[in-house]
């Protein structure tokens, strides 16, 4: 428990070192959501639903951010390596890691909601808004695991590339730019079918009237049990190639 809350401040200390990052990140959701979003929606149900997707972006940018760029930009660094020396094991590491996650998803979500409060009528209860917030933390699991096995398995130099197009690729093919409750065309087809969709069905069901999709959360299931492997074998292989 020791190493855990130490590795968590360790964690906020570093988040809070450069705060301009996390708000370079922020950026691109807000700038959809005064550009795209709040011109194009006509009814607060579809406000609501469509500001849920902006924020379930926002989550995929800083997974992407903290553990894709975080985690290599640690592997380059002498420091990064004299970390993973340290007795403990990865446990303290990463459980710091995704309590940062669960913080900054929180945290990141407020610009968004703050914009369609103030900047149309839509209206959310408080049990609701407190319901999406735990789903939207619950898409941190297969999202950080995934960003995690890019940031341990491939090139560093490469990750920064990943982790820029990733969120906005995976957004596109889970339906986070179209309607939710679209049941025809090719977005709507694959959707289920990929990591995205899982965590945002949860999280649109929580605000709004959605009904979730089983192969949703069948595929959720899946790819979270896929990256959680793939991210255990991909820590233990760059360790094993520096440390062994």
């Amino acid at each position: 428990m020791q190493a855990i809350i130490v590795n968590i401040k360790f964690e906020l200390v570093q988040a809070l070192r450069i705060p301009m990052v996390y708000v370079g990140m922020l950026f691109l959701p807000s700038v959809g959501m005064l550009l795209y979003v709040l011109p194009s929606a006509h009814s607060p149900g579809t406000i609501v639903m469509s500001t849920a997707s902006m924020c379930l972006f926002t989550v995929l940018i800083l997974c992407s951010a903290q553990y894709g760029t975080g985690i290599a930009d640690a592997r380059m660094r002498p420091w990064g390596g004299f970390v993973r020396t340290l007795p403990g094991g990865p446990v303290p590491k990463m459980t710091a890691m995704i309590g940062l996650s669960l913080l900054l998803a929180v945290v990141g979500s407020l610009p968004m909601i703050g914009i369609a409060a103030l900047g149309t009528d839509a209206t959310l209860p408080l049990g609701r808004l407190l319901l999406g917030l735990l789903a939207l933390g619950l898409a941190v699991v297969p999202f950080g695991l995934l960003t995690l096995t890019i940031g341990y398995a491939v090139n560093p130099y490469l990750v920064h590339v990943l982790a820029t197009v990733l969120p906005m690729v995976l957004a596109y093919l889970g339906g986070y730019f179209a309607d939710p409750a679209a049941d025809s065309g090719f977005i709507a087809t694959i959707a289920p079918f990929t990591p995205a969709r899982g965590p945002a069905e949860l999280v649109w069901a929580a605000v709004g009237d959605y009904r979730i999709n089983p192969v949703s959360m069948v595929m959720l299931l899946v790819w979270t049990a896929v990256f959680a492997v793939l991210a255990a074998r991909s820590y233990r292989a760059d360790e094993g190639r520096r440390f062994h």
